[in-house]
């Protein structure tokens, strides 16, 4: 273990963090069942259903930037208010009787959900082996909300307009209590090893951000225009999203890759290999003529993600002091997504299919130098921005 590392954690605690996880990150895989739910429960566009689905997301950003020295202090108690805050704010949405105070509880719901991200990231600042724990926390929790999504999906929407939000505040209350003791992890107070603004860990930051932007602007890119790309090779709205959700589900997988305990020594070449597992993809997927072959390009693509983006938080969390850093940077992610989903439908007009594909790979094999950069150099002083 490198000097300065706090001890490992088991896997019970880890297992507390991921209940923890899947609380504060169901929204960004329950989303489009929440987006089409919004759409018949009040009868809007979905391109308003969307914005008030994505409030919950600006609610989080808004947590992750803001309260992460606060929760560093008192972990314990922002860990039972976030958990008590999201099932209250779910639950109140079954029951609003307009689509602005669903938006507006989506907000608040994206408030008590970053709460425990910023916790999650406290308990695995400055932590050995911490590949393998985002690894295993990012593959659990997506489990359960993978399997929420399914299950949602899966009911009969006159049902599941009504009472989604009341569905996802029950799933939670299963695994409130585990997500709730999370804060005996996180640390009391920023690690005594700490120094403030050390230049050479700018020179490690930057790039790892770089990655991360241009890992989730590829991403957002592709989701936004899936839906569109399967109805030009003659799917179904139907099939392609059970083929959306089914590759999201087999994407988890890739987690698999950090969770394993040598993954620290092999981290380079693995993030990498997803990279340019990720350039591979998305021009396949856009060139697909089958269900078959969007089925697997979109499930690679996820499967490279997922292989790559606990890589890329636990090396903020060797320079992490406090769990300010990695919370902060899911606001840098959501940029990247913000960006990839903007510019998606204004480049597959222009590009056609194959050339948005080919300037999505270039993208990902721009992050390449960026990621070498990033694990150049041990971290060995924790890093408070």
């Amino acid at each position: 273990m490198a000097p300065g590392l706090r001890p490992e954690l088991k896997t019970a605690a880890l297992l507390q963090l991921a209940c923890a996880y899947a609380v504060a990150t169901n929204g960004t895989i329950v989303m489009p069942v929440i987006v089409a739910t919004l759409m018949r429960r009040f009868g809007i566009g979905e391109d308003a259903a969307t914005g008030l689905a994505g409030l919950e997301i600006v609610g989080i950003a808004i947590a992750c930037a803001v309260l992460p020295r606060w929760v560093a202090g008192a972990a314990r108690r922002f860990a039972a208010v976030g958990c008590l805050g999201t099932l209250l704010a779910q639950a109140a949405g079954a029951w609003l009787p307009s689509a602005g105070c669903v938006g507006v509880s989506r907000g608040i719901v994206g408030l008590f959900e970053g709460m425990l991200f910023v916790v999650v990231a406290a308990s695995l600042s400055h932590r050995a082996a911490a590949e393998r724990g985002w690894g295993v926390i990012m593959l659990v929790g997506g489990v359960f909300d993978a399997v929420l999504l399914v299950v949602a999906a899966s009911l009969p929407g006159p049902w599941v307009d009504r009472w989604l939000f009341l569905l996802l505040a029950g799933a939670f209350a299963l695994i409130a209590v585990p997500a709730a003791r999370t804060g005996a992890h996180a640390l009391p107070r920023p690690v005594a090893s700490a120094t403030r603004n050390p230049p050479r860990r700018w020179r490690t930051l930057l790039p790892i951000w770089a990655v991360m932007v241009l890992a989730y602007a590829v991403l957002a890119a592709q989701w936004a225009v899936a839906e569109l790309v399967g109805s030009r090779i003659g799917l179904t709205a139907a099939r392609i999203g059970l083929l959306l959700s089914l590759a999201s589900v087999l994407g988890l997988a890739g987690c698999l890759a950090a969770a394993h305990r040598r993954s620290h020594d092999h981290r380079t070449p693995i993030v990498c290999a997803a990279l340019l597992t990720m350039a591979a993809s998305v021009v396949g997927f856009f060139v697909a003529q089958g269900s078959a072959a969007y089925f697997a390009t979109q499930a690679l693509v996820s499967l490279a993600f997922y292989a790559l983006t606990p890589f890329l938080t636990a090396r903020l969390s060797e320079l992490d002091a406090d769990g300010a850093l990695v919370a902060r940077s899911i606001v840098v992610c959501f940029a990247g997504a913000a960006l990839g989903t903007a510019f998606a439908g204004t480049l597959l007009g222009t590009l056609g299919g194959p050339g948005f594909g080919a300037a999505l790979a270039l993208a990902s094999l721009l992050a390449l130098p960026f990621a070498w950069r990033a694990f150049a150099r041990p971290a060995l002083v924790a890093f408070n921005p």
